[in-house]
């Protein structure tokens, strides 16, 4: 497959019908893609869903972790079982809108990464609960201090890769701010980041898995990391 769109799954027995429906409608084999549900540890109903809605669907696999890992641990199960040459990666909850993985495929056409951007400028902040609305803006607004780059969005997940950066960057965190470590790295190594303006819209359906206390200590925790990284290369 040319695209993998790697989903990581922690407790999502409730959104992961409609997000299979969404994926059955862009009929992802026949844009050269498949897709990779990684299980981390779920203990309610998703695993069995998964096990028996995958196989009913050519372009879908899913790999399992006995426990739950975290989404960093996630994230690094899916990278590492794919060789794509693009890979995606998207939550379950729908909250960034699937249709529009197209356009962030498109978008990497001399960049290393594109990134989905509700914090961008150009669009209105959207239905987005203002617990999230703050922590991601003011993470973000931070990284952006520390490393001097105009990006506006570094906590979004809703992204594409070029297979390089994923060979390249190697990334520790265990849980959400993982994905900020990713970008943070790829902007390091000289990868160019694009952003693509697309809202954050509210989850529908299941409950959010962050806890804020833990994110907030993971991202105090990398912002210091990004600063010794920054001055030492």
């Amino acid at each position: 497959m040319e695209v993998t769109v790697v989903i990581p799954c922690y407790n999502e027995e409730a959104s992961l019908p409609p997000l299979l429906e969404r994926l059955d409608r862009l009929d992802p084999r026949s844009r050269g893609w498949d897709v990779l549900f990684v299980n981390d540890g779920s203990r309610d109903g998703t695993a069995g869903l998964l096990d028996r809605e995958i196989p009913a669907r050519k372009w879908a696999r899913v790999q399992h972790h006995e426990r739950n890992r975290g989404l960093g641990a996630a994230l690094r199960t899916g990278f590492a079982h794919t060789r794509a040459e693009i890979v995606c990666t998207i939550d379950c909850d729908c909250t960034y809108p699937p249709e529009r993985l197209p356009e962030l495929i498109d978008a990497l056409a001399g960049a290393g990464v594109a990134t989905a951007s509700p914090w961008h400028p150009s669009l209105r902040t959207g239905d987005v609960p203002w617990v999230r609305q703050i922590l991601s803006r003011g993470v973000s607004v931070l990284y952006r201090l520390v490393l001097g780059r105009r990006i506006y969005t570094f906590s979004s997940i809703f992204r594409a890769y070029r297979r390089e950066v994923l060979d390249k960057v190697r990334f520790d965190s265990p849980g959400f701010p993982a994905v900020t470590e990713i970008l943070v790295k790829a902007l390091l190594a000289g990868y160019r980041v694009v952003e693509v303006p697309i809202p954050l819209g509210t989850r529908r359906f299941g409950e959010s898995k962050m806890s804020v206390g833990q994110a907030i200590r993971g991202h105090i925790d990398l912002l210091g990391k990004t600063l010794r990284w920054k001055f030492v290369q």
